[in-house]
Formats: structure tokens, C-alpha cells, sequence
């Protein structure tokens, strides 16, 4: 089995940033070949060749199909840079093969002796692997879990729940609705922001009470309910709740909260690292938790979505706005009256964010560095502007 080292959440210090189309320019110090080691991350070896590591397609080739994915990339492959009609590309050394390396349970490290706190796999993809939105109509027919011991509205690990019907068995999130967003300069709605507070996993049992339904009965019924009598003349439907177990808790768990099924059990950081495809401009418009400053990984939401042409693995810079402030008056005596001025302060780079979930209309990025606290309405765009008095949208 071989081990998947590649992630995106990588050591990481604050990159020189270039315009989208710049052309490659490689770092003068980049190995002729490099074997790759347990602990790399597909960021820090393109940080090896590039001063720019988002550029790292463009070092592959003209597109991202050779390596789409970064678990390709195996401890021990070696690595070579070559130049095709002057332009520099790095690919396998093929006669290297690919090493298998066992497999043992540890939390990961993503400091590499870059002073980045380790985080524990798990828990780490509690917060992460999921997307902090969804869409409305998919809560509108998202189970719910309906009851628990004691008659408890609050849950914790190890403890048996229920859900509103049956399920189809594995592992479900759970979370709760923070609120609706929408677009704090066109009041367009965005999508719904939601918490995930803990994960579940479905448990088997049996329903007799649904296979000794009466035959007649299933002409009226759903294919998961049966009657039930309140009284010898009053019949009900009735449907059996899905026995569930708690197996992880981040927070708490309520009656109500909603689940949503665990389909995707591959790292969603696993991902190819490149620049917007066109130019974008939009801003942060919600730091989780509601606070009002992020720093480095930590989730942030922005207002562009897949209909602006951002897409997971995109890499964006994070600016301070230009910002204007009144100067003083032009008082030429050629014109009747005098002429307010303004000094427009250009937008300053302040750091890098990789998206790594979207939806039509926003997406998540996490924090990969900043110079400074990241804060709500901060402006996002392509790499490249610092110091660019852009105009604000």
C-alpha cells in the first residue's frame, strides 16, 4: 500500500507573488533532480523550483492531467528538471519506479520545522473535509436526528441516537444552520452556512414490526411504514427510527441537528495547486465562527463561486483595498472654485489562500500565510496585485 504524503497543508512562508500569466522563472538554486521524502508536500517542492509555487501546471506541462493529484507523488520518485524548447518542465525520473512504504496510524505533522502546530488527522478533517455550505434544498430533505437516550437533547460520543427514517448504512456528518449569507454589496443570496458539530455512523438491527406489516396495509403505505393501534379502532402510520452511534463530537450534538452522508473518503486537500484561470476580484464575507480576523489555516468563505471561475485547488492572494483619504483643496485661481482632492493608497498583498470547496455562487479557502490578520470584506484576487491601486467593485 502506498503512502499518500502529498498534501496541500504544507509548510508554507510567504511567497513572491506574480501575475496570473507571468512567465515561469525558476529559482536559480532548483536541483537537477530531486528524490522525494517522506514529509514533502507538493507545496514545498514546487517552493524548491518556483519562486511562484501556485505556477506549479505550468512547471508540468501546459495542463494538470499528468498529475491531477498529488498522491501520485510517492516518497523515494525521483524528480527531474528538464528544459523542452527553453521551457522549463519537471516530470518523473521513470526509472526510479514507484516505492511502497507501510502504512502506520500517527497524527500528522504539517510543521516540518516550520513552527506550524501539529494537528491531528481526524480532527483536523472534523472541521475541513466537509463543506461549510449547502444548499437550501438539500437541508429541506436532510434527515434529522429525532431522539436519544433519556430523553436528552444533547449528545455526546458513544451515545445512541435516532433518525427521522431509515438510512442507508454508513457514516454521517451532523450539523446544525448558522445562518443564510448573502453578498454584502449586492444582497444576492450566497448560499447556507452551516456547522459540523460531530459524525455518526448508522447501526443494523431489525424491523419487525415492518416485515409482519399487513399485505393489504402496503397498498396505503410507504415502503418503510406500517400501522401501528393507539386504540383498538385508531391506526397510525409508523415509521422505525434509524438507530445511529456517536463517533466523534467537535461540539455538541442537539435533537434536530441535521445529517448529511459521508460519500468522499478521499483527503479533499489532496489537489492540484494553480493560479485563477481568468481575472477575479471578490471579498471575504465570513471568517468561521463569526469572528472578525483569521490567521494561517483557518476557514474563511468568499463571494466567488464556480460561476466566477474559481474551482477547487485554485490559489488566490488576499489584499487590504486601496483605500482614499481627502487631501486638501486645489485652489487654482483659473478655475471658479476650488477642487477637493483625495490620495488613493494602492491595495497591499497580505497573503495567500487555497479554495478547496465550491458551489455555484461562493466557495471555503483556507489561510495558507498572512502578514497580517485577515479580516471580513478583505478583497480577493489573482496573484500579482500588491501595490495595484485597483478600482473597488
Amino acid at each position: 500500500m502506498h503512502k499518500h504524503i502529498i498534501t496541500l497543508l504544507c509548510t508554507l512562508s510567504m511567497a513572491i507573488s506574480a501575475p496570473v500569466m507571468a512567465k515561469l522563472k525558476i529559482r536559480p538554486d532548483a536541483p537537477a533532480q530531486y528524490v522525494v521524502k517522506n514529509g514533502d508536500t507538493l507545496w514545498s517542492i514546487s517552493g524548491k523550483y518556483l519562486y511562484s509555487p501556485w505556477q506549479w501546471p505550468k512547471l508540468w506541462g501546459s495542463n494538470r492531467s499528468q498529475i491531477h493529484n498529488p498522491q501520485r507523488i510517492y516518497p523515494g520518485q525521483v524528480l527531474s528538471l528538464r528544459y523542452v524548447d527553453g521551457q522549463p518542465r519537471l516530470g518523473f525520473d521513470n526509472s526510479a519506479g514507484i516505492p511502497t512504504v507501510k502504512l502506520k496510524p500517527r497524527v500528522r505533522n504539517l510543521s516540518s520545522g516550520y513552527g506550524i502546530s501539529t494537528i491531528n488527522i481526524d480532527f483536523f478533517r472534523m472541521f475541513t473535509q466537509h463543506p461549510q455550505m449547502i444548499d437550501k434544498k438539500e437541508t429541506d430533505k436532510a434527515p434529522r436526528l429525532a431522539a436519544g437516550p433519556d430523553n436528552r437533547v444533547m449528545y455526546s460520543t458513544g451515545d445512541r441516537v435516532y433518525a427521522d427514517r431509515p438510512l442507508e448504512p454508513g457514516r454521517y456528518m451532523v450539523y446544525r444552520i448558522e445562518k443564510d449569507l448573502k453578498d454584502p454589496d449586492t444582497h444576492r443570496y450566497l448560499g447556507q452556512l452551516v456547522r459540523f458539530s460531530g459524525e455518526v455512523a448508522t447501526l443494523s438491527g431489525k424491523n419487525t414490526a415492518l416485515a409482519e406489516r399487513d399485505p393489504d396495509d402496503a397498498d396505503y403505505l410507504p415502503k418503510d411504514e406500517y400501522y401501528t393501534h393507539i386504540n383498538p379502532l385508531i391506526k397510525i402510520p409508523t415509521r422505525t427510527a434509524q438507530p445511529l452511534v456517536i463517533i466523534n463530537a467537535a461540539s455538541e450534538i442537539n435533537r434536530g441537528d441535521y445529517l448529511l452522508k459521508i460519500t468522499d473518503e478521499q483527503d479533499p486537500f489532496q489537489m492540484m495547486p494553480h493560479a485563477p484561470s481568468k481575472q477575479i476580484q471578490g471579498k471575504i464575507v465570513y471568517i468561521m465562527d463569526g469572528v472578525g480576523e483569521a490567521g494561517p489555516y483557518q476557514t474563511v468563505t468568499l463571494n466567488l463561486g464556480s460561476d466566477d471561475g474559481v474551482d477547487k485547488g485554485t490559489v488566490v492572494s488576499l489584499y487590504k483595498k486601496s483605500r482614499q483619504f481627502k487631501v486638501g483643496l486645489d485652489n487654482d485661481p483659473q478655475r471658479s472654485r476650488s477642487v477637493l482632492k483625495y490620495l488613493s493608497i494602492p491595495a497591499e498583498e497580505t497573503g495567500l489562500a487555497l479554495i478547496y470547496r465550491v458551489s455555484d455562487k461562493m466557495s471555503s479557502a483556507i489561510i495558507l500565510s498572512t502578514s497580517v490578520p485577515i479580516q471580513l470584506g478583505d478583497m480577493v484576487m489573482n496573484p500579482g496585485h500588491d501595490l495595484d491601486d485597483v478600482p473597488q467593485k
